[in-house]
């Protein structure tokens, strides 16, 4: 079983130069925090493939807990 079926899509978004990467900056800025918030959310839906589903549960059997004392 694959611990994260949710896949990443390379093909979503184009290769950036430096310059157009940092011409996002100033937009990002002016935002609010919730507005920076629901532009992250977008775009990580965009990006893996659940734009307009729910977002994926998180499969709790791929991940452990150890005590460190």
């Amino acid at each position: 079983m694959n611990p994260f079926p949710v896949r990443l899509d390379r093909t979503t978004f184009k290769k950036q130069t430096f310059t157009e990467a940092a011409e996002h900056q100033t937009t990002y800025h002016k935002m609010s925090a919730s507005e920076r918030g629901a532009s992250f959310q977008y775009l990580m839906q965009v990006n893996y493939g659940f734009l307009g589903k729910p977002w994926p549960r998180l499969d709790r059997k791929a991940f452990s807990k150890r005590y460190r004392g």
